[in-house]
């Protein structure tokens, strides 16, 4: 696969003692399929360098193709969504996530089909609700921040 979105995670597989593990591009592919969904450039170039393990990359406990992909995964994600009354109105993908889904990172099926903005939904001070919102940055700028994320980590600790 070219990698024109995603240079420097290719340049950074390895990040200290821990090396990102991609997905084929058959993978790839076989999830589209399974959710009728076309991913984005980018996001397509993260999963083949990096879809089957995320190394040092701080981006939430699960990111791997295989979980956010699985039938029981899903499910607890809409679960989630539904208990909490948090209302994503348009088709969304999933990338990374934490605490079963109470926290994650997506970006929209509907919008820039090469380097999307990603999206949080996160906690909120009332109830149980999430919030919802743009990180205003696209899905390379999100993976570069977490490759510096990762090496100041190295360097600093946690």
């Amino acid at each position: 696969m070219e990698i024109k979105y995603l240079k420097k995670l290719k340049e950074n597989l390895k990040i200290g003692s821990e090396k990102s593990k991609g997905v084929s591009i058959d993978e790839i592919k076989k999830v589209e399929d399974k959710f009728s969904i076309e991913f984005p450039t980018a996001y397509k170039e993260f999963l083949y360098l990096a879809g089957e393990y995320s190394g040092n990359l701080p981006i939430m406990d699960t990111a791997d193709l295989e979980t956010i992909s699985s039938d029981w995964h899903q499910e607890m994600m809409w679960e989630e969504l539904q208990d909490t009354g948090t209302k994503i109105d348009r088709p969304f993908w999933l990338l990374a996530e934490s605490n079963d889904c109470e926290i994650f990172y997506f970006f929209y099926l509907d919008e820039e089909k090469a380097d999307p903005v990603v999206h949080m939904v996160n906690y909120a001070y009332e109830d149980r609700k999430r919030n919802v919102r743009s990180l205003k940055i696209s899905f390379s700028e999100f993976i570069s921040q977490m490759i510096d994320l990762a090496y100041r980590y190295e360097k600093e600790g946690y």
